[in-house]
């Protein structure tokens, strides 16, 4: 039986063929960094749904968001035991994520997990959202 590459080994035999990446990786930074805000600005204000390649090179989707109407500020008793994020919220409203500039992870709270995740965004293969204007 074959092993199957890992996805750096995927990307280095990619970068090789000269194929082309994906739409992020391919960008220059200034589309990265309006991709990368555009992200942000859907997690700010409702729940989306990414599909990315773990770093064990299988596909995930994760419903997740960083609205804080959908994150708690104390776990509740049967998600006790999920992993916290480590950031000490001392205004819940007003409370944001701090990144560098050229960030590719993003931390997200993940809605199934009950607890904080993240993903690179030279990773992504989907991002889907649905907004309700009612």
């Amino acid at each position: 039986m074959e092993n199957p590459m890992t996805w750096e080994q995927q990307e280095v035999f990619r970068l090789l063929k000269a194929q082309p990446g994906t739409m992020y990786q391919e960008a220059d930074i200034e589309v990265r960094k309006y991709f990368r805000d555009w992200v942000r600005g859907l997690l700010d204000v409702a729940e989306i749904t990414v599909t990315f390649v773990k770093a064990d090179g299988t596909l995930r989707d994760m419903r997740c968001t960083l609205n804080r109407d959908f994150i708690p500020t104390q776990p509740t008793r049967e998600h006790s035991k999920a992993p916290v994020d480590g950031i000490v919220r001392e205004d819940h409203e007003k409370a944001a994520l701090v990144e560098p500039e050229e960030n590719h992870t993003q931390k997200v709270f993940d809605l199934d997990a009950f607890a904080w995740r993240s993903f690179r965004y030279d990773r992504l293969k989907k991002v889907t959202a649905t907004m309700s204007f009612e």
